[in-house]
């Protein structure tokens, strides 16, 4: 019985009990805003510059091959709205004009929180000055989420830049084979 206790354990010098090291799940090297960094860098490399008044829109990046309002699931869940958030971020600071246009006309108070911004379409302000916007696609392999982003004209439809890199999945969440998130078990392998 006693083996059978010990059998993860080994005595140092002192008679102590010791134990073998437990690996933890790994992490991307860098953060998702990092990632999106690299991506904003490439989309602001454009090929007529936007002009100092015209003001850019950022949409929720979707699956490619599902473009009917889904966004990432599974190790990839809220990639899609980050990515979204982190583009708003650096376009900013980069001294774009971005537009928000989720805005409802006036912060809305809940039981648990405040907020003034809305995906409701009959909340939002009715005429919404927008001249370019970035949008994207998300494409899911093994190990990572392919990005695929661009600036389009909303006045003639054309790209004014695009950009593409590679998010590994574990940017948001680790490797490990089964977790749980938000009372939620997700298991990506079997």
């Amino acid at each position: 019985m006693t083996i059978l206790f010990m059998s993860g354990c080994a005595w140092n010098q002192n008679n102590v009990a010791t134990r073998d090291p437990v690996s933890l799940p790994t992490m991307s090297q860098y953060d998702l805003h990092s990632y999106v960094g690299a991506l904003a860098a490439q989309l602001g490399d454009m090929t007529i510059p936007v002009k100092s008044n015209e003001r850019i829109a950022v949409t929720s990046f979707l699956l490619a091959d599902a473009l009917e309002r889904q966004t990432a699931s599974g190790q990839g869940r809220g990639l899609s709205q980050q990515i979204q958030e982190s583009l708003i971020t650096y376009f900013t600071q980069m001294g774009y004009q971005t537009t928000e246009f989720r805005l409802e006309s006036a912060i809305v108070l809940h039981p648990s929180a405040d907020s003034i911004l809305s995906r409701d379409v009959e909340k939002l302000r009715a005429r919404q000055n927008i001249d370019y916007v970035i949008t994207g696609t998300l494409t899911e392999q093994q190990h990572a989420f392919i990005v695929n982003a661009r600036l389009t004209s909303l006045v003639d439809g054309l790209n004014m830049s695009a950009a593409s890199i590679e998010i590994p999945k574990n940017v948001m969440w680790t490797n490990e084979k089964v977790q749980m998130r938000e009372g939620t078990l997700y298991r990506t392998e079997y």
